[in-house]
């Protein structure tokens, strides 16, 4: 049974890569699939001003390319779980949150060491017509918006974000739980204080709704459909590591 679930649902994640179209000619810019561990991956996230604590949950990482160079880095993740202004903006509520929230994926990470006008603009724009697409054949969800959270600065204020026509909702409120310590034999979670963070949030260009999925867990590996599922996305990330992605009028290419 086990092994049937695992075919059919490999065959759908393969389908999702094989339909792609190929890109005429070669683009300036595009994204590689790779692992958060890909050494050129990590070498440039340790250079971003946010600390290198790795990621958990659902996670999408790519190298970008320019004119044959590895110009920096970006990825997608899991949407936090709570933040007000986020919530406000995608019209969250705590009834819906846990069928919405697989719907948004959290920029989480986004460096780029090359100096260009226009080109993060660019690059933000391309990775997400590209997330969204893997996103989808990957967790099975339809994507409605997008995340990210920036610690303000003189110098840094998500003016890249708003050029892609993000929009500032607000800030983050300064504190969050931890749940250090907590465990399946108990532990007490703590607030703690942290630096708040500009919220920025974008709807899908084809949404301005919250989608409503059921989430399926595989982390957990306890039945026969959440163990073909963790086989389905680990053989759908193995076919997409070292692919190369552009995006043309939003439609997404792979690159020879």
């Amino acid at each position: 049974m086990l092994r049937d679930l695992v075919s059919e649902q490999e065959g759908i994640s393969t389908k999702a890569i094989s339909r792609l179209q190929y890109h005429r000619g070669s683009p300036d810019l595009y994204l590689e699939f790779c692992k958060r561990l890909d050494r050129r991956y990590k070498d440039i996230r340790d250079r971003h001003y946010i600390p290198n604590a790795g990621s958990c949950g659902q996670q999408i990482h790519f190298l970008i390319r320019y004119k044959n160079e590895i110009v920096g880095i970006i990825s997608g993740g899991s949407a936090v779980y709570a933040t007000r202004k986020r919530d406000e903006f995608f019209q969250i509520t705590h009834n819906t949150r846990e069928n919405t929230l697989n719907g948004i994926i959290n920029n989480t990470v986004f460096r780029l060491e090359e100096n260009e006008s226009n080109l993060a603009t660019r690059c933000l724009s391309m990775w997400r017509s590209i997330v969204s697409y893997l996103w989808e054949s990957a967790y099975e969800v339809k994507v409605f918006g997008f995340e990210t959270f920036v610690v303000e600065e003189d110098f840094r204020k998500g003016t890249l974000y708003k050029a892609d026509n993000w929009e500032l909702v607000g800030e983050t409120s300064g504190n969050t739980k931890s749940h250090h310590g907590v465990g399946l034999t108990g532990g007490v979670s703590k607030r703690k204080k942290i630096e708040p963070k500009l919220v920025f949030c974008k709807w899908h260009q084809d949404h301005r709704k919250p989608i409503h999925d059921d989430y399926v867990a595989s982390w957990r590996g306890r039945t026969p459909e959440e163990k073909a599922r963790a086989k389905r996305l680990q053989k759908f990330r193995q076919s997409c590591r070292g692919q190369k992605f552009c995006a043309v009028e939003n439609n997404v290419l792979l690159v020879r």
